[in-house]
């Protein structure tokens, strides 16, 4: 099979010297997403062979709402159309859930043919398990198409585990400019500043400063991931990361889980921020104005695209701002650092049969690797880890959101990747857990780092 496959992957890229024009796809991307997906897609083989194999492939994919979403569900019935007997069916489910059901999936050794992925500890577990399929050596042809940084969260030793499917993932503040205009405010540069102004805003009747969901705990999990950068550097989490001894038993770490509190006493967050997760309703308090701000992954724009009419208009009318997290006066990290996930992933089951492989494969090689997906990510509000695609990003639609984060990103001294996902499962659900109740201030800083240690 595997020399087969390599036979496939030589005649798909001479096939690619020649890229004819897509037919138009009705969907919200429209004539954009035809132009871009639909080139690379027609490389792809059109008639089935006697000797390749047929198979219906399900793929499971952490829900965004609109653009991502679309051109999912677009890549696939062009992949069918072009590969006559072959099928993908994809099942959109939301990152809480999803969590939880692939990971029964894997135990049951019934998983979905492609599964979506962030990278990084919690991929390596399945990888260790022998849950997932390589996809070959971090020197393989297609890899060549994409930015290296953003290929490490799916190498293990010196193999490919997943395919980026989406824009890298900085985590900016955005925040409702008309909001800040009316209250005669620029955004915060400093740390001091920003509780100086959540106080204006509560002073003037704002009810929430910064919109925020926080009930699976990842999105609290940002404000220390920042903070505790900019306190420390990137060493604190380093050490973390390591499994050093006492490692969150750090100074940064404490006056990061401290400011964080203040954040919360100060009245910053809507009430219930930790009964809700994130979703159009911490969208719609940023598009409406009942929130100033709200510190999130850039998919925050593909979120408002997706959100209705109203959503999309804040974008599009420019009403919607983007800013770096604050600086921290004396701390050691630099500012121009950053948090996120590099990319979204889709990594291919072992448990699956041979022709499910292998059409998963030619999903993932023939529709995610090649420079013109970069247009459609673009569309839809990323910012692609394609090679060249720089070019690109100044003449897009959304560039004064884009251009920024591609020059932060690929400028950063340093891009931490999501404690969550770094740390993988086992270490990441108690961080999780603990850290929901710092913000709820029913657990202390120094519980937090106790816990913590003991535990890592």
């Amino acid at each position: 099979m595997q020399t087969f496959l390599k036979e496939q992957q030589a005649r798909r890229a001479l096939r690619r010297l020649t890229r004819p024009a897509a037919a138009a796809l009705a969907l919200l991307l429209g004539a954009s997403l035809l132009a871009t997906t639909g080139a690379a897609a027609s490389t792809a083989r059109r008639t089935h062979k006697s000797s390749e194999p047929t198979a219906h492939i399900t793929v499971w994919f952490v829900t965004n709402p609109g653009p991502v979403n679309n051109y999912m569900t677009a890549l696939a019935k062009k992949f069918e159309a072009d590969h006559p007997g072959d099928q993908v069916t994809i099942d959109f489910i939301a990152n809480t859930p999803f969590k939880q059901k692939i990971l029964l999936a894997m135990g049951a050794n019934k998983p979905p043919a492609l599964f979506f992925s962030w990278g990084g500890g919690i991929l390596q577990q399945y990888i260790k398990a022998g849950d997932v399929t390589p996809l070959g050596s971090t020197s393989v042809s297609w890899a060549q198409h994409m930015l290296p940084s953003a290929l490490d969260p799916v190498s293990y030793k010196g193999q490919l585990y997943g395919v980026p499917v989406q824009g890298t993932q900085p985590v900016f503040f955005f925040y409702n400019k008309p909001v800040f205009a009316k209250y005669h405010m620029t955004f915060p540069k400093t740390w001091p500043q920003l509780l100086s102004d959540v106080a204006a805003f509560k002073k003037a009747g704002l009810s929430s400063p910064i919109a925020l969901g926080n009930l699976s705990g990842w999105e609290g999990l940002m404000y220390l991931e920042y903070l505790t950068d900019r306190i420390g550097g990137p060493t604190v989490f380093d050490n973390i990361q390591a499994g050093m001894k006492n490692a969150w038993d750090n100074p940064a770490i404490i006056q990061a889980l401290t400011d964080i509190q203040d954040l919360v006493k100060a009245g910053a967050f809507q009430t219930g921020y930790d009964s809700v997760d994130y979703s159009s309703v911490t969208d719609a308090l940023l598009y409406t104005g009942k929130a100033a701000m709200t510190l999130m992954g850039n998919w925050q724009i593909s979120s408002l695209l997706g959100d209705g009419s109203a959503g999309a208009s804040f974008v599009n009318s420019g009403q919607l701002g983007q800013a770096p997290f604050p600086t921290v006066p004396g701390g050691k990290g630099n500012p121009a650092d950053l948090a996120g996930n590099t990319a979204d992933y889709l990594a291919v089951a072992s448990h699956i049969t041979p022709a499910q492989k292998y059409v998963a494969e030619q999903f993932l090689e023939g529709y995610f690797t090649t420079p013109s997906i970069a247009q459609t990510q673009i569309a839809a509000g990323e910012v692609p880890v394609i090679k060249g695609s720089g070019a690109l990003l100044g003449k897009a639609k959304l560039a004064k959101y884009l251009v920024p984060e591609y020059n932060a990103v690929f400028h950063a001294p340093h891009f931490q990747y999501s404690w969550d996902q770094a740390l993988g499962s086992t270490r990441a659900t108690p961080m999780l857990t603990n850290l929901s109740k710092v913000f709820e201030l029913t657990e202390t800083p120094q519980q937090f780092v106790s816990i913590l240690d003991k535990t890592s």
